[in-house]
Formats: C-alpha cells, sequence, structure tokens
C-alpha cells in the first residue's frame, strides 16, 4: 500500500485493532498445509525440483545481510563484521564500511536495482550510505527500517522508535503502529510495489498490517521472514521457528530447513520472482539455501505413424487423405492386400509403375 504522508494517532491505531480483531486468521482455524522436506525430486504438478546450496562464508559473530548486490536479479551471500566493519560479499571482495557498534542496513536507496553498503549509527543516529551520502535520521534506541515507502524504486530511510511505537519515514510525517516489544516488518503484502508498515507482535504472534488487517501466524519464539515465496510479488507472512527448523509460510505451505540458532535470510538466490529459503548459522559460518529451479522438460516424441499393411516396402499410412503417387514420390513397390490408395491399378502387385 502506497505511504501517505499522513500522522495517525494511537487512537487511530486502538481503533483499527478493534475493528479488525474479527477478521484475525488463525493457523489453527485453516488446513494444515503440507509439509515439504529438502530433496531433488521433480514436482511434476509445478515443472519445479529442489536444489540446495551449501557454502562456507563468514564466521562466529558476523551478521548475515543478503542482498542484490551486483544487480543481476539474485540475492548474493554477504556479511558484516562487527569486530572489523567490513563487509564480505561473496563474488565482490571486502570492503570496510562502518565501525562496532554501528547496524548494517544495505539497500538499493538511488533506485539503480543493486543494494548499497550502509550502516546505521545509533549513537548519533546518523546513515552512512556508500556512494551516495551521509544522512543524520533517527536518535539512539530506533530500530532502521529501509524500505521503498514511497513507490519511486528506491528505498527510503525510516526508523522504528519503540519507545513510541512510532515510524519515522524520511519524507513523510510519524505514523503510530505499534508498540514496545513490536518488530517491525515492513515489506510489499498488497503487490503494488510499495513496502507496507507492519508489525509482528511476539507476545501473540499477530502481525499487525497498516491498511491490510490483523493476523494470528505464529507463536512466542518465532522469527518473521516475510517474502514473496509464491513468486507473486507479494510477501506472504512467514515464520521460522528455530525449535524445529522450520518456516510457516502462510497460504504456501511448511518447509523444515534449518536449525537452532540459525538466522533465516530468505531472498530468490534462483533468481526468478520467487523468495527461497536460506538461513546462515553462525556456528559455523556456513550458509545452507533451498532453492526452487525450473526443470526443462523435453517435449514428448511425436506417436509412431500407423503403417498400412498393404505397402510392406515402406512406410504409406491408411487414408484420409487419399495419396496418389505423386503424393508420395515413390515408384516400384510391392503392394499387396487391399490397397485401400489404389496404387496398383492394373493389380500386378507393383504399385506406381514406372
Amino acid at each position: 500500500m502506497r505511504f501517505r504522508s499522513t500522522a495517525i494517532g494511537l487512537t487511530a491505531l486502538a481503533s483499527a485493532t478493534t475493528g479488525l480483531t474479527a477478521a484475525v486468521a488463525s493457523p489453527a482455524a485453516t488446513a494444515a498445509p503440507a509439509v515439504v522436506t529438502a530433496s531433488t525430486a521433480v514436482t511434476a504438478a509445478t515443472a519445479t525440483k529442489v536444489v540446495s546450496m551449501t557454502v562456507r562464508f563468514g564466521m562466529n559473530g558476523d551478521i548475515p545481510v543478503a542482498r542484490n548486490y551486483v544487480g543481476d536479479s539474485r540475492v548474493d551471500l554477504a556479511v558484516w563484521r562487527p569486530a572489523t566493519g567490513v563487509w564480505h560479499v561473496r563474488g565482490l571482495g571486502s570492503i570496510k564500511w562502518g565501525v562496532r557498534g554501528d547496524i548494517p542496513v544495505p539497500a538499493d536507496y538511488n533506485g539503480d536495482g543493486r543494494a548499497e553498503l550502509a550502516v546505521f549509527r545509533p549513537a548519533t543516529g546518523t546513515w552512512y550510505i556508500r556512494g551516495i551520502g551521509t544522512f543524520k535520521w533517527g536518535i539512539n534506541g530506533d530500530v532502521p527500517v529501509p524500505a521503498n515507502y514511497l513507490g519511486n524504486a528506491r528505498a527510503e530511510l525510516a526508523v522504528f522508535r519503540p519507545a513510541t511505537g512510532k515510524w519515522w519515514i524520511r519524507g513523510g510525517t510519524a505514523i503510530a503502529w505499534g508498540q514496545r516489544g513490536d518488530v517491525p516488518v515492513p515489506s510489499n503484502y498488497v503487490g503494488d510495489s510499495h513496502a507496507d508498515v507492519a508489525i509482528f507482535r511476539p507476545a501473540n504472534g499477530r502481525w499487525y498490517l497498516r491498511g491490510g488487517g490483523i493476523y494470528a501466524w505464529g507463536v512466542r519464539g518465532d522469527i518473521p521472514a516475510p517474502a514473496s515465496f509464491g513468486g507473486d510479488s507479494r510477501s506472504e507472512l512467514v515464520v521460522f521457528r528455530p525449535s524445529t527448523g522450520s518456516w510457516y509460510m502462510r497460504g504456501v505451505g511448511i518447509v523444515r530447513w534449518g536449525a537452532t540458532w540459525d538466522k533465516p535470510q530468505p531472498g530468490q538466490y534462483g533468481g526468478d520472482a520467487r523468495a527461497d529459503q536460506a538461513v546462515f548459522r553462525p556456528s559455523n559460518g556456513t550458509w545452507y539455501v533451498r532453492m526452487l529451479v525450473p526443470v526443462t522438460t523435453p517435449p514428448p516424441p511425436p506417436p509412431p505413424p500407423t503403417c498400412h499393411p498393404s505397402y510392406p516396402d515402406f512406410c504409406i499410412a491408411p487414408p484420409p487423405p487419399d495419396l496418389d503417387c505423386p503424393d508420395i514420390g515413390r515408384t516400384n513397390f510391392t503392394v499387396v492386400g487391399t490397397d485401400p490408395h489404389r496404387f496398383d491399378a492394373d493389380n500386378d502387385g507393383i504399385g506406381c509403375e514406372s
């Protein structure tokens, strides 16, 4: 939903919550989705197969920051190392950008289709965006939430302030949406190319989407990981459950992929429109990526020709259509039996005599 520069107070938030409670969708009230486990089996109905990728890239203490840094529609494996302030991007190299205490906030801030290296410095409320500039936006204690709220194909600087439950989006005014303890989860839930203001409340496992409703999806301890797993440009409500290593994707299904202490990093690693399940395991610095890739199915072979037994020398199909000698390009061949095409006009057993 497009972000509008209007201030919404806590009273409006409370009213919206009250009015939408009846529309809450609970996983328990719907049919349980099928459990899908990782394998390389071909799914005939969807013409895709599951491919897994395991890559050692990082170390304990690194913060996973997988994004599309190259601009090729694929998410690149990357980590930011707080101890050194260095970004390690697979395939691109290592770049120092930031200091200990910074929060990495990579995003496409200029609309060129590539994520820029960026950090938010809580101590000063300053954003440092490589190749673009330095901006003061926020205060200590704010949670940075950059996203494309305005629909201009660029990420805006934005923060969620837990102390007040307000969102501050650069270029707009404050929006009251949430409270202390909520986890901000902005994403494009509507499919209109704009990020929607949203929060996940761990205390009750509910999602509050501004302009989109309230949904019960998750339990305490789950980690929200919204992404477009359906491939329709709309993000699904998704939680990763560390206790079981399972992804619960509303409207899509359940996939077991990960373990306790893994960090979920959903993204388009395969380069198609669907998001893939991926986790970074700090204990061994390894990424585990599960991708659905298209299966190239060759066309079925043509059916074998039907040959009439009257012409044993080579295959001539029975009528229709009725064939004449010029149609087949053969002469002086054996004809037996009924001769439906009447190639043997004098009944001497030779067709299309020259």
